[in-house]
């Protein structure tokens, strides 16, 4: 399994947001990170098929556009809107989007629901819930069908320090199978569980290696002051 990026722009206008972009990933945790206005939602968007690149193509093993969203799952930046759904509704809506047999769907639903920690919640409404917790079934919703290609934009924002270890940990776990690929600007996410480290900025990537590569420490000032020297430049 592997998701190829190709020299891959991103244009509005005459604003370059990403500027011929090539990645290769496989099964793992990726790490993306980057000062606000870095790029990285607009890679990830186009990553996520939800946004068609300027030039350059987008592959998980050969598939491209629609193909690849039968594989995907994706949590944008933005924050789950409110809706009249209940939570279980949604998850089950989630369910029919990734074509999930019905005998099956109840089964997939509980096991979100205690992914993301929402069984008490799951039949109450979306709207009622606090913006935390609308940030976990966003984070659940991606989680739906075990993809192969997992796309997180910034997934602990909203989330407590206690969410955020047990973000970590649940990642940890889905990353063994899955491509599994988080934008954040907070080093302390992707710490302890980060296989590779891309950092970019202005566009461009300005590393992408292992994390081994990267630092020989995972200790976190040491981290976050190479991570702050490097887009700081």
């Amino acid at each position: 399994m592997r998701l190829t990026v190709t020299d891959v722009s991103v244009r509005y206008r005459r604003r370059v947001a990403v500027d011929h972009v090539s990645w290769s990933l496989g099964p793992g945790f990726h790490a993306l990170l980057g000062p606000n206005g870095a790029g990285k939602s607009s890679l990830l968007t186009t990553v996520a098929t939800i946004r068609r690149p300027t030039s350059g193509t987008v592959e998980l093993d050969g598939l491209r556009g629609d193909r690849i969203r039968t594989r995907l799952g994706y949590c944008p930046q933005e924050n789950l809107r409110k809706s009249r759904f209940t939570v279980r509704e949604h998850l089950a809506y989630m369910c029919w989007l990734h074509r999930i047999p019905s005998p099956d769907q109840s089964g997939e639903i509980s096991r979100i629901l205690d992914v993301v920690d929402l069984d008490a919640r799951a039949d109450d409404r979306v709207g009622s819930l606090s913006g935390g917790m609308r940030r976990r079934l966003g984070i659940g919703s991606a989680l739906v069908g075990s993809p192969n290609l997992l796309v997180l934009d910034e997934p602990s924002a909203g989330l407590d320090v206690a969410q955020r270890a047990e973000l970590a940990s649940v990642l940890g776990q889905v990353s063994r199978d899955a491509i599994t690929i988080v934008s954040t600007h907070i080093v302390e996410d992707i710490i302890d569980i980060a296989e590779t480290v891309t950092i970019m900025d202005s566009g461009h990537f300005i590393t992408d290696e292992s994390f081994s590569s990267f630092t020989v420490s995972r200790d976190l000032d040491a981290v976050r002051s190479k991570y702050l020297a490097m887009v700081s430049r």
